[in-house]
């Protein structure tokens, strides 16, 4: 159950990260993304923005992330799946339909698995802006692989690996062999592939999903050793009894912030047209994330990363 008190979860964040410097760049000029995510003590919430969805670049596309990245936000998520010839690249559906122009190039072969990785990167993304030319942006217009947006996004730009499909040891092989271990949250709901994910990248940092808060006070008492689990994905409806549960063996809450209707009312504040309207639209959607806030949420999914970014990192952004 989730308790209400407007404004206190933010003053609460705030004073914390006022009073806590653990988790400060080497320049002093922000927080340092990839050190909080693995430390438990890291005052700040960390945003990942769901698909890299910051503001006008398509889903899961290498423009996104750049996107993101250049917004200020410090996480991205991203959703790997395995081609015909065993490339990572990224994709949400299982297929290529939706997103792509697949189904008109590829018919009836329109599956991740049952495409070459050069047959995948060929496909077009289905946005207008690639119709006339797409090579004018390729990042935008055509699927990337997870290489790419490992060596084009900065080292500090957390990923938020949303496992979907295929082999975690292969993907924790990839992850090594390019030495961004630290930047990964390596997500599944099955605790095996959490597992195989380790055994390559020991020092690799996991999140299990659970459906109650009974469930994350088991999982970090049983697994929380083994895995060194820092991260344990909740919903809203649960969370502040989760913290309880939790409390004191160093996993974080994670849970998509969707859940909780602050996308929505961010949402509807863009298309609001008067601007006394569009605040009070904002002001539900804060105030819904000081209750997430103080009920121990510390990641945070969303499709409006950029707003929540601004509004929780002022003058400290990344």
């Amino acid at each position: 159950m989730i308790r209400t008190k407007k404004s206190a979860g933010r003053i609460i964040f705030l004073l914390a990260v006022s009073a806590v410097s653990g988790c400060s760049s080497a320049s002093g000029g922000g927080f340092d993304p990839v050190a909080c995510l693995a430390d438990p003590a890291c005052p700040y919430a960390l945003v990942s923005s769901h698909r890299g969805m910051c503001r006008d670049e398509p889903e899961n596309t290498l423009a996104a992330y750049l996107q993101c990245q250049a917004l200020g936000v410090p996480m991205v998520e991203i959703d790997p799946r395995q081609t015909l010839d065993g490339v990572w690249v990224i994709m949400h559906d299982d297929d290529v339909e939706r997103t792509t122009d697949g189904e008109s190039r590829f018919p009836g072969r329109t599956r991740v698995e049952e495409l070459t990785s050069a047959e995948f990167s060929s496909l077009v993304i289905d946005d207008s802006r690639c119709a006339d030319n797409l090579e004018s942006n390729p990042d935008r217009c055509h699927p990337p692989t997870l290489e790419q947006v490992i060596l084009r996004t900065d080292p500090d730009l957390l990923l938020d690996v949303d496992f979907k499909a295929g082999d975690a040891v292969s993907l924790a092989t990839l992850v090594k062999s390019l030495g961004v271990e630290r930047r990964v949250l390596f997500f599944d709901s099955n605790l095996d592939s959490l597992r195989a994910f380790r055994a390559v990248v020991p020092t690799g940092l996991v999140m299990a999903r659970v459906s109650s808060a009974a469930e994350a006070g088991q999982l970090a008492r049983e697994q929380g050793r083994e895995l060194d689990l820092r991260w344990i994905h909740v919903d809203p409806a649960y969370l502040a009894d989760a913290a309880r549960e939790v409390a004191g063996s160093g996993a974080r809450l994670y849970l998509n912030a969707w859940d909780y209707e602050i996308d929505l009312w961010l949402y509807a504040a863009e298309l609001a047209t008067d601007p006394e309207q569009r605040r009070e639209m904002e002001e539900k959607a804060w105030v819904r994330l000081d209750e997430l806030l103080e009920n121990g949420a510390r990641g945070l999914g969303s499709e409006r990363g950029a707003q929540l970014s601004a509004r929780l990192y002022p003058g400290v952004g990344p």
